[in-house]
């Protein structure tokens, strides 16, 4: 792309240089399957997230039972 386009302070290619360079795509079985993986991966980033989430909650717990706050240590 670099050597289509023109050698200004800003360099820009015309619509014409675009449509002139081939973009391979892979058939749509290849794509589906691409698609399935990605939302697999998206799946598991949110059950890893709420994984997460629910160790967090139960480490503030922990840590609420093992440091008593001022008023539970006074009465």
């Amino acid at each position: 792309m670099e050597k289509i386009a023109t050698k200004t302070a800003v360099p820009y290619m015309s619509k014409d240089s675009c449509n002139s360079i081939p973009i391979i795509m892979p058939g749509i079985l290849e794509q589906q399957k691409i698609a399935a993986c990605l939302s697999s991966l998206d799946e598991l980033i949110t059950a890893q997230s709420q994984k997460l989430e629910a160790l967090k909650t139960h480490k503030k717990g922990l840590m609420q039972q093992l440091f008593p706050a001022v008023d539970e240590v006074n009465a």
